[in-house]
């Protein structure tokens, strides 16, 4: 019923992910594991390498990463996809707007974003971030975006939408693309009903900002912004693409990011052009030298 592809060499991470499925996921399976995506050329190609020989008709792209809490998550993934006909695409995070601006799938604003992982911090217990929208259905929500970490989508539709192989090289930015690709013509969800164990923060470091700003300038095809059905109105809109660029400004600030990497993001997202923003601007710049200051102190 579900081929669950994952790209990974790391052995140890292999043997308990599969194990974990086996004993969870409640449904017929078969696990995939590419262990040469980064010879290959990148997780799209991984991906796609494992799409083309599986079996089943749902397809689970997953990060070797993570814990399934749930049991029977499978039955309820598949039910998910029985009770929709028009659903192409499911994750557990992402967002119902996705601004022209150039940042990742999170917009920082609770109208918008959707999550249910439990993420494993540096303190060591877990912390579930769960993003709802208000007046959304409980179980499934439709965005536009959606986060890499899980991802099931009918083979059909992968048929049609498969991973951008040819114009995305690396690890970064194949989850937004595929998602906004399907999302334009097959409905494309976030789910709440399957809980997940992600032990990893996540990484936006120079490799990623670099990634984004390749991906939104050379390699989106996508109108943008584009909205989930009834998400906004024209002027909500003009509002959040000036919160979405102060959220990754903010976001961005503690990473450990060169200055020469942090002036290339503000000049690509056109912050300094914001009078509004240049608050964020200044925190975005100034951040490493308030730390050396600190530690120095």
């Amino acid at each position: 019923m579900i081929s669950v592809i994952i790209c990974s060499a790391d052995n140890g991470r292999i043997e308990k992910v599969k194990a974990n499925i086996a004993a969870t996921i409640g449904v017929p399976y078969e696990i995939l594991v590419i262990t040469n995506a980064k010879e290959l050329g990148g997780i799209c190609k991984g991906y796609n390498t494992g799409a083309a020989v599986a079996a089943y008709d749902i397809l689970c792209f997953v990060h070797d990463d993570v814990t399934f809490l749930t049991p029977e998550w499978g039955v309820r993934t598949a039910a998910h996809f029985a009770q929709q006909e028009a659903l192409g695409l499911i994750g557990l995070a992402g967002s119902r707007y996705k601004s022209a601006a150039i940042s990742g799938w999170a917009t920082g604003q609770p109208a918008f974003d959707c999550c249910n992982i439990f993420q494993a911090g540096k303190s060591g217990a877990p912390q579930r971030v769960y993003l709802h929208p208000a007046g959304q259905p409980d179980n499934l929500v439709s965005v536009r975006t959606l986060d890499g970490v899980w991802l099931c989508m009918r083979k059909t539709v992968w048929q049609q939408y498969p991973f951008n192989e040819e114009k995305l090289p690396g690890f970064h930015f194949y989850d937004l693309d595929i998602s906004l690709r399907v999302s334009q013509r097959y409905m494309t969800g976030v789910v709440f009903d399957i809980d997940l164990l992600h032990d990893s923060m996540g990484s936006f470091g120079e490799a990623w900002i670099n990634h984004a700003i390749h991906f939104h300038r050379h390699i989106n095809q996508v109108p943008l912004p584009a909205l989930a059905p009834g998400a906004a109105g024209e002027a909500a809109v003009a509002t959040a693409e000036k919160k979405v660029t102060s959220y990754w400004l903010n976001r961005l600030m503690k990473e450990p990011i060169s200055e020469a990497v942090r002036c290339k993001w503000i000049l690509a997202a056109g912050a300094w052009k914001q009078p509004g923003r240049w608050t964020d601007v200044a925190k975005l710049l100034l951040y490493p030298i308030k730390k050396t200051l600190e530690r120095r102190s």
